[in-house]
């Protein structure tokens, strides 16, 4: 099978998807094939839009100033930091830029003439994505930059040896809603259809009658919300 390579083949699969979230449907109905992949959206660099969540690692550079600097600050479960001369920082729910800039505000007010910081984000906690169904080791994963369905199933040790690999459901929460979309990791493998991007957040559950399942069967009847998936009701 071919894929869409071009704007049109994008746009058609796109109109097909949104066809697909006319009605109510079931689990079942969730759109596979170039549906899915019509408008997944790119995952966005980890850097100035991800924000600093409790139990991240971080690297504060305080330039000139090794003494003050840390490797591996861990964000508290009220999302502060230790600083040294400073004492406890809040910076969860701050990017890295506003993190550095907070710091520096604090070293500046007392202790150092226009102090130059730079805030890294080591280990981002927040970047999680959940894995079930028909898996060897269900459970919840962290993302180390970006990452295809292929990888994020590896993450749980792969599938088991009956997994339905055709029926691998991807559900995402955009826009106040979930929204699930069905695809081929079997095709995938053997380089016949493209490996989705996993968002962190995601959740994947490997096997269309696992999925049922877990997510109840039941969708919402909605307007159009985006191509490639469909409105799921209630949280996960």
């Amino acid at each position: 099978m071919e894929w869409p390579t071009d704007r049109m083949s994008q746009k058609l699969a796109a109109g097909v998807a949104t066809l697909l979230l006319a009605a109510c449907s079931t689990v079942e109905d969730a759109p596979s094939g170039e549906a899915a992949y019509a408008a997944i959206p790119p995952a966005p660099a980890m850097g100035v839009d991800y924000q600093i969540s409790p139990d991240d690692v971080l690297r504060v550079q305080i330039y000139h100033e090794p003494g003050l600097s840390l490797e591996d600050a861990q964000v508290t479960a009220a999302g502060m930091i230790r600083m040294p001369l400073i004492g406890d920082v809040p910076v969860a729910g701050l990017s890295a830029s506003e993190a550095s800039d907070v710091i520096a505000g604090r070293l500046g007010e007392r202790y150092l003439v226009s102090p130059q910081v730079t805030v890294f984000v080591k280990k981002a906690v927040g970047r999680r994505v959940t894995i079930d169904g028909e898996v060897r080791e269900p459970g919840l994963f962290p993302l180390e930059g970006r990452i295809g369905l292929l990888q994020a199933v590896a993450l749980a040790k792969g599938p088991t040896r009956l997994a339905s690999l055709s029926q691998v459901i991807v559900v995402r929460q955009a826009n106040g809603e979930r929204k699930a979309a069905m695809f081929d990791l079997s095709a995938i493998r053997k380089g016949e259809a493209p490996d989705p991007e996993i968002l962190p957040g995601d959740t994947i559950i490997v096997g269309l009658s696992r999925a049922k399942a877990i997510l109840g069967g039941a969708l919402l009847a909605a307007p159009v919300v985006g191509a490639g998936f469909v409105a799921l009701g209630g949280g996960l």
